[in-house]
């Protein structure tokens, strides 16, 4: 299923969304849309009164769920469902056979949009400023009081997890961008290998067989130490397969559309592995062998960068978003490091030995900037701008 959905992607991509950050009259659009194909019904309001909606698609006797966007500011697998949707509602060959499938053999249960207050104000918690995902054991939160009521109420075989993880982790300690990362969720600290994690560890291992000739080298597994405030290790830990699907980082793709579209053929290819039972046959080898996020990755290095007119030393620079009233993000770079930073990657390199500071030009750590001008021969050589624009192209 894989390879066919990757082929004809672009056949079901639902062109509307187009950025990570979209309007609420956008998504009420969407829902609106999905009610005349899918069983959707509200299961509660966020803090401050938005509908968190489930979306229904099969009759199948094997409960799954999915839910994203659980932090505000993590919508890649958001727009991959849309996708999903957008497939699973068109009619015609060769799909009717894939979905005829899926409504047979599973129930498939999805919150598109879990923290709507968050989306709303780009951030990563609550409108009370909660972060979701540690709040599963207090359920201070509304949201976690729905999404825990909610699963419980299913009791689902599997579970799927669906996040933005941070887009400068690196495969290992390797100059290797993480682009996907997977976890098969542990229950306990002992990190038991339950029957319910084996399901998911098999699901995980599919999903790397199928991207990893799309992105070889560029594939981490999520730290799997247990932490009782998380969902996802709360859920796994009442026997529900839980498979934790992290959008890393894609080079200056920030807002992750080649991300969004493994998203949505690696979901619908366990959705359909899951209801022939084929995922039954994957060991969990190769997936307990991917090597674990690390930290080894900045936007941009400068090495030998001017400090002054007698000093220099490696610079780092790493990409600020800020969200805006308008619905947009104003992008500008923080210094993130001065000093040796050998150890560390940069998704652009520059050799800063014959640069020079313009007359109006400083660097400072921590300081922000929307543009910094580096010049050769006495010429504009490096214009953090260019980078700002680059993003925005």
């Amino acid at each position: 299923m894989f390879a066919k959905a990757f082929e004809h992607y672009d056949s079901f991509r639902e062109n509307r969304l187009t950025k990570r950050r979209f309007s609420a009259a956008l998504w009420q659009e969407l829902i609106t849309e999905w009610s005349t194909h899918f069983a959707v019904r509200e299961l509660g309001k966020t803090e401050e009164g938005r509908p968190i909606h489930e979306v229904r698609y099969g009759e199948g006797p094997i409960q799954v769920i999915a839910w994203s966007q659980m932090h505000g500011d993590e919508a890649t697998a958001t727009m991959a469902l849309a996708d999903i949707f957008r497939l699973l509602a068109t009619s015609g060959k060769p799909s009717d056979e894939f979905k005829q499938k899926l409504h047979q053999n599973i129930t498939l249960r999805i919150i598109p949009r879990l923290n709507a207050d968050g989306a709303e104000r780009w951030q990563r918690e609550t409108a009370l400023g909660i972060d979701m995902n540690r709040d599963a054991t207090k359920q201070n939160s509304v949201e976690a009081r729905i999404l825990s009521a909610w699963a419980d109420e299913i009791k689902p075989a599997f579970a799927f997890n669906l996040h933005d993880q941070n887009r400068l982790y690196s495969v290992g300690n390797s100059p290797e961008q993480t682009h996907i990362a997977f976890l098969a969720t542990t229950g306990d600290d002992a990190g038991t290998w339950t029957p319910s994690r084996l399901r998911a560890g098999q699901i995980c291992q599919r999903m790397l067989h199928q991207i990893q000739p799309i992105i070889p080298g560029k594939i981490a597994k999520w730290t799997d130490e247990y932490e009782s405030r998380a969902f996802g290790d709360t859920f796994s830990s009442r026997g529900y397969g839980l498979v934790l699907l992290e959008s890393g980082g894609a080079g200056w793709d920030l807002e992750k559309q080649s991300l969004r579209k493994l998203n949505a053929c690696l979901l619908l290819d366990a959705f359909c592995a899951i209801a022939d039972g084929s995922y039954a046959s994957e060991s969990i080898a190769e997936y307990e062998a991917l090597p674990t996020n690390e930290r080894a990755i900045v936007d941009i290095k400068i090495t030998d960068a001017p400090l002054s007119a007698t000093v220099r030393a490696d610079v780092l620079f790493n990409l600020v978003e800020t969200p805006m009233t308008d619905g947009n993000i104003h992008y500008s770079w923080v210094v993130e490091n001065i000093g040796d930073m050998s150890p560390f990657y940069g998704l652009t390199e520059i050799d800063g030995k014959d640069l020079h500071l313009s007359p109006d030009s400083s660097i400072s750590l921590g300081e922000n900037y929307t543009e910094l001008v580096l010049l050769k021969d006495g010429k504009p050589s490096f214009k953090l701008s260019d980078y700002t624009h680059k993003i925005q192209s």
